[in-house]
């Protein structure tokens, strides 16, 4: 039903990009495990017919990240004065780790429409990538309190931008304010781990380290494989709460499961565990 009056209303509107992306949006959604075929179709629809919107939605759905770049800069050589393409290719120069180009990129989608909500976002995080973390907070309140009503932004999306603007104010010592915004987040939303990690490091910067600890656990109650809230429990114990036993055996069970983990945070976690316990004079493995 809503993909067909979308459908209706891209014929009214075809050059309605926020119709075109719920839309597509749409078709993801029915196409299930099918949706490597809505994938090709953007691809074939922007080779044959090229213009800014085919080629903007084939830069959405695209997986190589070359290709999509490409895909974004066609969009804007056809409509160079549309923020969406300058907006997706901000966004593309970002995920591939150029924050100062997708910096300008971005700069200039807002110079075209200043009020771009996904544009807006993004600018709260390459200040925050800059160290500007102040000047991110500022954008992210202000992101935060023009989508409140949007029906066109998810509140998921909504709560995921709540959870960066606590943690930036972790970072910069505002505790308080931190825990204000964790407590606007619905108590069932996702990333609960996360949300839990973030009260945990709150309560520990305004020196409360049992209710600290009580968060932390609650976070790796939420996932029994995050090393995160171990880490944040052992340093508790150690630092905080002064029992040399409980961080001992916290930093034992981190080490225990470099074996069984890979990627970058697990070896730091890890390495981080291993340079305590050799602190306290206890030997590893």
């Amino acid at each position: 039903m809503a993909r067909a009056i979308l459908e209706r209303a891209l014929v009214e509107r075809p050059d309605d990009v926020g119709v075109a992306l719920l839309l597509q949006d749409a078709e993801l959604g029915a196409a299930g495990e099918g949706a490597q075929r809505v994938l090709e179709s953007a691809r074939e629809r922007a080779a044959a017919e090229g213009g800014f919107l085919p080629q903007l939605l084939a830069a959405r759905l695209e997986t190589d990240p070359g290709a999509a770049l490409a895909a974004a800069r066609a969009a804007i050589e056809a409509n160079p004065q549309s923020p969406w393409g300058h907006y997706a290719e901000a966004f593309l120069l970002a995920a591939g780790g150029d924050w100062v180009a997708a910096q300008r990129s971005n700069a200039r989608a807002l110079e075209l429409d200043g009020g771009h909500r996904s544009a807006a976002r993004l600018e709260a995080a390459i200040l925050a990538r800059a160290g500007k973390l102040e000047a991110a907070i500022v954008a992210l309140r202000a992101w935060l309190s023009a989508v409140e009503a949007d029906p066109r932004i998810s509140p998921a999306t909504r709560a995921g931008a709540r959870l960066d603007l606590a943690q930036l104010l972790v970072l910069v010592r505002d505790e308080d304010a931190a825990l204000v915004e964790l407590a606007r987040l619905p108590t069932d939303g996702g990333e609960r781990v996360r949300r839990a990690c973030l009260e945990a490091a709150a309560l520990q910067g305004l020196g409360r380290p049992a209710e600290a600890l009580g968060a932390s656990e609650r976070a790796a109650e939420a996932d029994r494989n995050a090393l995160v809230p171990l880490v944040q429990q052992a340093l508790l114990q150690q630092y905080h709460l002064r029992d040399p036993q409980a961080a001992k055996a916290l930093w034992e069970r981190i080490l225990a499961s470099e074996e069984s983990r890979a990627g970058l945070g697990a070896l730091i976690e890890t390495l981080r565990a291993r340079i305590a316990l050799e602190r306290q004079g206890v030997g590893t493995p």
